[in-house]
């Protein structure tokens, strides 16, 4: 087996939701560097970013709007691979949104956007693209994006933790429906990761607690014993791993991902 990083993925087909930036983007642009062909699937901006990333990987980007709420979009979007690519191998349900608010002082239509989003687009996401691998009987990998705060709460985290405790009980259920076709599933559970709504956070943050947005930033830092945040590139590194033959007998996991933040000093 050829495990050098530009091999891992080539010839594998992957379908990522929320890839029009932050993370997603970033794992698109590591799986293609690793020589998959991608799906960019995203509400808004699939096809401008699907474009960019083109002009590096030629014939190997598709940019497929999808809302990952709606059924007959998460359907379209299984339609709209095959179409392209023929097939698919790998389906990593990232899309989301983060809420932070107190849990008494949250309104319905906010808990339910955040449900809606994270646990139920993944579990259509899932649902549709697992039925396709399925389908192929080749096997497959499904990676569901999670969060440090899907194995711990924390304040003014209810509606997103509750979300991501959510998404890892589904992957735990739907790795032992799916084990018997040769499909893995597994969550990634990510710490603080260094894009710009984090940074975004940092300012909302300082202006609610009269610190400048470096002293909350530090604040942060201060409970991580890695001490630094983790760059989009290391996080993606794990979906790369799970989707890769490297992982062939790792089902059922979710990796938490945040530099030792969980245990912390």
């Amino acid at each position: 087996m050829d495990t050098s990083s530009e091999a891992l993925l080539d010839g594998r087909v992957a379908v990522i939701t929320g890839a029009g930036r932050g993370i997603g983007r970033t794992i698109a642009e590591r799986y293609l560097a690793c020589g998959a062909r991608v799906a960019v699937a995203d509400v808004a901006g699939a096809e401008d970013t699907a474009a960019e990333l083109a002009r590096a990987h030629p014939d190997r980007v598709v940019g497929v709007p999808a809302d990952v709420t709606d059924e007959d979009s998460v359907r379209a979007l299984r339609e709209a691979v095959v179409s392209a690519f023929g097939g698919v191998d790998v389906v990593v349900a990232n899309a989301g949104v983060l809420l932070l608010r107190p849990v008494l002082d949250m309104g319905l239509a906010e808990w339910q956007r955040v449900i809606d989003i994270n646990l139920t687009g993944t579990f259509l996401t899932c649902r549709e693209l697992g039925a396709q691998l399925v389908e192929q009987g080749r096997g497959g990998r499904i990676i569901a994006s999670s969060s440090l705060f899907g194995v711990r709460g924390g304040r003014g985290n209810g509606a997103y933790s509750a979300s991501k405790f959510g998404m890892i009980g589904l992957v735990q259920s739907l790795a032992a429906e799916l084990a018997p076709y040769a499909i893995t599933v597994n969550a990634v559970c990510p710490g603080q990761v260094d894009t710009p709504m984090l940074q975004q956070l940092f300012v909302d943050r300082a202006s609610s607690s009269g610190r400048s947005p470096q002293e909350v930033r530090q604040g942060l830092l201060d409970t991580i014993p890695l001490g630094r945040l983790a760059p989009p590139a290391e996080i993606a590194d794990v979906y790369v791993y799970l989707a890769s033959s490297l992982s062939s007998y790792v089902t059922a996991q979710s990796l938490v991902v945040d530099g030792g933040c969980q245990v912390g000093w």
